[in-house]
């Protein structure tokens, strides 16, 4: 029997609340025996500093990444974490959380390759800049607006939409120094970003003459969106910036602007479809029946939870494919002597190869990166794997979709949000889902991830569809809703 005589009922009461809390908590970690639950030391919405000590400096990161300038996600995020690497043994990230900076380098807006040629430099101590994105209510501040700096007096912009659904492409978000809201970035190419008035670390007064000198930015969201043409802005602009890791971040905007960068960091509007390109290849070899071609292959259905073509991750020096020279690492094999090898098994695979006669014809399709990158990579790797972007830039019938049914009765959240979509000043552009929300229908099903590109919903295509019309028609489906889903694994850290 427990002794409950001395504890007093208050004391009672608030262990079982933090019984109650620690079973519904928003719990990625679960899934990743020994993870180690320090993910609540980082808040929802803030950007937080972090650092990570590994004895040995080369050691791998253990995760995966997905996200670039290139794509419609903009920024680098973790899509998995790997139990007993670096990440997973800190504790601290969670699958979803957005990395900002690496030991003091900007990569909020770079293209992937940059993203991971940061991310891959060795280092004893690595600080990580991260946001996780505000899943909840922003917590409110009660400092006076002078605490830390003063502005100059305010003044008007009036921004005018061309449609009451157009998005005026900012970013808002809360601080932790001072009450109301604050520009955090303009998307490039956005409303605010073309009329120019606006900058960032601006904050809102007021909106349409509404006074927002103590709102959030979910209520400035609602009043920019309820607005049919014209959205008036009273704001204030700061004299010194400020640094930015006391922003707190909500969600409903998904822009980033543009940074000073390095050459490697420009054209970052470039479509990461149109960096990879496909070339179909036949090649005939001849080899002695005893003979073995000599390369070793990864990839197949049900590989890792991710179903992939078959590739070619390592060539044999002076076996059969390396003598002929035409296959290399990182081609995708699509036929042996005619035998279909999309929809197999890796050991399906590599029985049909070593099933082979004196003559052999392999139909592949090498992929092409335009700086050639991947293929060094994979020259000069015996553990390389393609990256996330190279994977984007397969043909559709190389898609292995999966379809994920998910129930909404009530009028709660599907819980995950979307970045994509067709835009005037874009064009059209893939969804991908963004991050996924705890206790909700999509991260109770377990498959979606981000990165993940949504191809349709119930059966109609989301390609061409603005980004407004998806997700309102997301926010109004009931009932069973049946998501399209390509899935490609982020690249290995």
């Amino acid at each position: 029997m427990v002794p409950w005589r001395g504890i007093l009922y208050k004391d009672v009461i608030l262990y079982l609340i933090l019984l109650v809390m620690s079973l519904v908590s928003i719990n990625y970690a679960c899934k990743i025996p020994g993870f180690p639950r320090l993910y609540h030391l980082i808040p929802d919405g803030e950007i937080t500093c972090i650092k990570i000590n590994r004895t040995d400096p080369h050691e791998n990161l253990a995760i995966r990444i997905v996200g670039g300038s290139e794509t419609p996600l903009i920024h680098i995020i973790i899509q998995h974490i790997y139990r007993d690497g670096v990440i997973a043994r800190d504790g601290r990230l969670l699958p979803g959380d957005m990395i900002l900076k690496v030991n003091g380098m900007d990569i909020k807006n770079v293209p992937h390759h940059y993203a991971l040629s940061i991310l891959k430099q060795p280092c004893h101590v690595l600080r990580l800049t991260v946001l996780r994105e505000q899943r909840y209510r922003c917590r409110s501040s009660g400092l006076s607006l002078d605490a830390h700096c003063s502005r100059d007096d305010s003044f008007h912009v009036i921004l005018n939409k061309s449609s009451p659904d157009e998005q005026l492409g900012i970013k808002l978000v809360r601080r932790a120094d001072e009450p109301g809201v604050f520009i955090f970035n303009l998307l490039d190419g956005g409303v605010a970003a073309r009329d120019g008035q606006l900058q960032e670390n601006d904050r809102v007064l007021a909106i349409n003459g509404h006074d927002h000198r103590y709102g959030s930015p979910e209520s400035a969201a609602q009043l920019i969106q309820a607005s049919e043409r014209h959205v008036h802005f009273v704001v204030s602009r700061q004299t010194r910036q400020q640094p930015p890791d006391i922003l707190q971040e909500t969600g409903w905007s998904y822009s980033s602007s543009p940074q000073p960068c390095p050459a490697e960091r420009t054209n970052a509007s470039k479509s990461s479809l149109h960096t990879v390109t496909c070339h179909e290849k036949v090649v005939a070899v001849r080899k002695d029946h005893t003979e073995s071609l000599g390369m070793t292959v990864a990839g197949g259905a049900t590989n890792r939870e991710w179903d992939l073509p078959i590739y070619v991750i390592s060539v044999e020096p002076g076996g059969v494919i390396s003598r002929d020279s035409r296959i290399k690492t990182g081609d995708i094999l699509l036929n042996v002597n005619g035998i279909d090898l999309t929809g197999v098994s890796r050991n399906e695979a590599v029985a049909l190869l070593k099933n082979t006669s004196s003559s052999v014809v392999l139909k592949a399709l090498e992929m092409r990166t335009c700086d050639g990158r991947e293929r060094r990579e994979a020259a000069e790797n015996s553990e390389w794997s393609p990256s996330w972007v190279t994977w984007l830039g397969l043909p559709r019938y190389l898609y292995s979709c999966k379809e994920i049914v998910l129930r909404r009765n009530t009028a709660g959240s599907l819980g995950f949000s979307i970045v994509g979509g067709y835009e005037e000043h874009t064009g059209n552009k893939p969804f991908f889902i963004k991050s996924i929300v705890g206790g909700t229908p999509a991260y109770n099903d377990g498959r979606i991830r981000c990165g993940d590109i949504l191809l349709a919903v119930n059966g109609r295509n989301t390609s061409g569809m603005m980004h407004t019309c998806l997700a309102r028609m997301l926010k109004e489906l009931k009932g069973k809703i049946t998501l399209t889903i390509v899935s490609w694994p982020g690249t290995f850290l």
